[in-house]
């Protein structure tokens, strides 16, 4: 956070109440304390039960006398990154919000393809599992109960996540939303991801066409949200007026942004997060290939814009990347 004249005047640091790995706390604090930041103030997170949070959001993370917010998605969780968002719907300063690339990513293509088709074999992908359906208020839908449900999700290494929704919900369609990286290193991932979900792609066959490579159709970058606003707009002109739309943050951290930005334009859209149980931070990622930001000098004026205009969510004018 800055005030006027100032790089970094303090900071607000999300602390893991059941961390997954090592909590390196202590660097970060040092870090921000080296590039100005004076007042840091811990906020406790618990993945298990992040309900608490959502109501101690407004008031923890007092934001008017600051001009500028950098929010550094690197080490958030999906649901966090959407709680934070939703903290600053309201907020009329400068907005930074800052995502690292790894320099590499786990699983590597030599651990995956030993074990490729064996779903068993899922324990060995950086998470496995899920504990239960998260629900928050700020990601609910105004529409009606009772309408047939659309379920959009994406694709990942853990096929279990969207499997452990279905058991939640029974949708009329389920629509499968494929990560396609930047990086040409990585482009085998899209294929991976895609043959994760086999089983799911057959199963809702009508709602989930393949192109000429035989992955599926819809796949939007894991790094340029935009795709991913302009993807779930044209699933919901399709489907949205008659059928409730409910989405899975399933995704990589920035189609999570995306994901937001679409519940900015349609309400009635609602996003739910199954909570993984499992994750291996060890080689799960490491390094920085380089660090993008998207900013967007009047946040709430631009949401208002996004509200105002659906037809610019395809490619949102005002947000820098």
């Amino acid at each position: 956070m800055a005030k006027s004249h100032e790089v970094i005047s303090s900071a607000f640091v999300f602390r893991y109440v059941h961390p997954k790995g090592p909590n390196r706390i202590e660097e970060l604090r040092a870090a921000l304390h080296r590039i100005g930041a004076s007042k840091i103030k811990n906020i406790k997170y618990d993945m298990l039960c992040p309900q608490p949070l959502e109501d101690a959001l407004p008031t923890q993370l007092s934001l008017d006398d600051f001009d500028e917010v950098v929010v550094d998605l690197s080490a958030m969780t999906k649901l966090l990154i959407l709680l934070v968002l939703c903290r600053l719907e309201d907020y009329r300063g400068k907005v930074r919000i800052v995502y690292s690339e790894a320099e590499e990513y786990c699983p590597s293509k030599a651990d995956y393809d030993p074990v490729k088709g064996q779903m068993a074999a899922t324990a060995r992908f950086p998470s496995r599992g899920a504990e239960q359906i998260v629900r928050l208020r700020c990601l609910s839908s105004i529409r009606m109960q009772g309408q047939p449900v659309t379920l959009v999700a994406f694709a990942s290494f853990n096929e279990k996540l969207v499997a452990h929704i279905l058991g939640f919900i029974s949708p009329h369609r389920l629509i499968l939303i494929n990560g396609r990286p930047p990086r040409q290193e990585y482009a085998w991932r899209e294929r991976a991801t895609h043959d994760i979900h086999r089983r799911f792609c057959q199963e809702y066959d009508t709602d989930n066409p393949l192109n000429d490579k035989g992955l599926l159709a819809r796949a939007t970058s894991t790094l340029n949200y935009r795709e991913t606003v302009a993807e779930l707009e044209t699933i919901y002109r399709e489907h949205g007026l008659f059928e409730r739309i409910i989405c899975a943050a399933t995704g990589s951290k920035m189609q999570t942004v995306g994901l937001f930005f679409s519940k900015i334009v349609h309400p009635d859209l609602q996003i739910e997060y199954p909570t993984p149980d499992s994750y291996y931070f060890k080689d799960m990622t490491s390094g920085v290939k380089r660090v993008h930001e998207v900013v967007i000098d009047s946040f709430a004026g631009f949401l208002d814009g996004l509200r105002s205009n659906s037809a610019a969510v395809a490619d949102p004018v005002g947000a820098d990347s």
